[in-house]
């Protein structure tokens, strides 16, 4: 008789912040080349190597002084559906990639003294991709390191960016079969 145990994370939610470079439009770099991002989200680990990953994301550009002559700020809010692969999941240290598709919402706003504009909040589809490092400290936690690139689509044009973030998981339920 063959008996097999399974006790792996089935839930776990996942946080970041993180830090994005603008490369591209042109247009767009001039005016916001940093900003900054926030992740919240849930994974679904299929197994120990496979993860499905839900995330809501804030992401906003601020506007460069030295080339811009009135404050302006670039901001998005997202969800994202991504596959995640790691490689060596029974180590405590583990690199992994992941990518998906997201769908976004976006608003530029700018304005000097008084005076502030809001464009209206528009949906985009976009994508997004990279690979990180997780490091397990416990069996319900660990903290991870992510870069990658993040598309978004306009009838026009595509904003591209870089971003790296530092986040946590934390696992939440475990599958319990024998």
């Amino acid at each position: 008789m063959l008996v097999k145990a399974q006790f792996e994370q089935k839930l776990t939610f996942q946080g970041a912040l993180g830090y994005i470079h603008a490369l591209s439009p042109d247009y767009f770099v001039e005016v916001f080349e940093f900003g900054g991002s926030l992740d919240a989200g849930l994974q679904y680990n299929f197994n120990r190597s496979t993860s499905l990953v839900v995330l809501i994301k804030y992401a906003t550009f601020v506007s460069n002084d030295e080339t811009f002559f009135m404050d302006a700020y670039y901001n998005l809010i997202g969800i994202s559906l991504c596959p995640k692969y790691k490689f060596i999941p029974h180590r405590r240290l583990n690199p992994y990639i992941y990518g998906g598709a997201s769908l976004n919402y976006s608003s530029f706003s700018f304005g000097s003294g008084m005076q502030y504009y809001e464009t209206p909040w528009e949906a985009q589809f976009g994508f997004n991709g990279g690979f990180g490092l997780d490091f397990r400290i416990t069996d319900n936690f660990a903290l991870f390191w992510q870069t990658g690139v993040n598309g978004v689509f306009y009838p026009d044009d595509m904003i591209f960016s870089r971003y790296s973030q530092l986040g946590i998981n934390i696992s939440m339920f475990k599958a319990r079969a024998l």
